[in-house]
């Protein structure tokens, strides 16, 4: 800034730890204006203003006040000259400063994106549970509503009463219904191998053989079937789902997760640990944003199967996750 008139003189005869004081003081309040709008607030333009901006030290507003009280000149001023050099040299600290004030507004702000994405991922799950009744222990009740004909193979319990599915045939209209919740995340619930066939319309069937079932599904007069089903949600497999291809496997509870990704590729695959720690087989979880190793994990009764578990690559190192390249196989 170029001081003109009686501030110029004023400036002269300033003694030099005034100026440097007085220099300081501008270079604070210019980079914070730079600061200031980078983070898209309004920067002052005026000393009255300036003066009582939070950030800026009393002391170094009182100087500028003063020098621009003295000059009877406008209270917008910048250095030029000799003043911008001194200026140039200071102008380290008020940068470093500033610098460490702008990297924890922009850690506050990604703090509070993180906290959103984490409660809108809690809403997600307690919608999950909303879709089931509990009715005791680790067993869940819901309906589905399928057409015919439905593309299931059901079978009956070999250690309790009843029927339960055995088998979703791929392709059929309970598949169709599964990849629509379980991959593109449609509303509704879905159907899963070792699921308890418990009324069919709401005519109970619990005690009932598939010959028995099979009529009912057939006397229905409508082309969509509504199903209610139990599942056990501790101890029945789970549905895995393998994004983006979104290729679906049923794997039981105490299996590895390489499992799953097997069946997804169709061979036997090699992985460039055996604990997890490369970190370039590791995948995120859509629901609960959680970290899964296939290389290592077991699917055990800490996840609930009311939802699916939804996989999508994430690795942390070099290397391919994809389970077809990854590093040291």
């Amino acid at each position: 800034l170029k001081l003109q008139g009686s501030a110029s003189a004023a400036f002269k005869t300033m003694a030099p730890k005034q100026v440097q004081r007085w220099e300081a003081a501008a270079v604070t309040v210019a980079a914070m204006g730079v600061l200031r709008s980078s983070l898209a607030f309004v920067a002052p333009t005026h000393m009255k203003d300036v003066s009582g901006s939070r950030g800026i030290h009393n002391s170094a507003a009182r100087s500028v006040r003063g020098v621009a009280t003295a000059g009877a000149g406008p209270a917008v001023l910048s250095l030029s000259g000799a003043a911008a050099g001194s200026s140039c040299a200071l102008s380290g600290t008020a940068l470093a400063t500033l610098a460490g004030l702008g990297v924890a507004v922009l850690g506050s702000q990604k703090g509070r994106q993180q906290r959103r994405e984490a409660a809108a991922r809690r809403a997600t799950r307690t919608e999950w549970y909303r879709k089931v009744k509990r009715v005791g222990g680790d067993q869940a009740l819901f309906d589905v509503d399928i057409q015919k004909p439905l593309g299931l193979r059901l079978q009956p319990f070999p250690q309790k009463e009843g029927v339960g599915v055995s088998l979703v045939v791929e392709g059929g209209n309970a598949d169709i219904l599964n990849r629509a919740v379980c991959v593109d995340d449609q509303p509704g619930m879905w159907v899963l191998e070792g699921d308890a066939l418990m009324a069919v319309n709401g005519q109970d069937c619990s005690d009932s053989s598939i010959e028995e079932i099979a009529e009912m599904v057939s006397a229905s007069g409508s082309d969509v079937v509504k199903l209610t089903l139990m599942r056990n949600t501790r101890k029945g497999p789970v549905k895995v789902v393998i994004l983006p291809d979104g290729k679906m496997s049923t794997v039981k509870r105490g299996a590895k997760l390489s499992v799953a990704a097997e069946w997804t590729k169709e061979k036997e695959l090699k992985y460039g640990c055996t604990d997890g720690w490369c970190g370039t087989c590791w995948h995120r979880e859509r629901t609960t944003n959680g970290i899964f190793k296939p290389c290592c994990d077991v699917l055990t009764g800490d996840w609930d199967n009311v939802m699916p578990l939804v996989l999508t690559a994430k690795p942390e190192k070099a290397g391919d996750a994809t389970y077809t390249n990854p590093r040291g196989a």
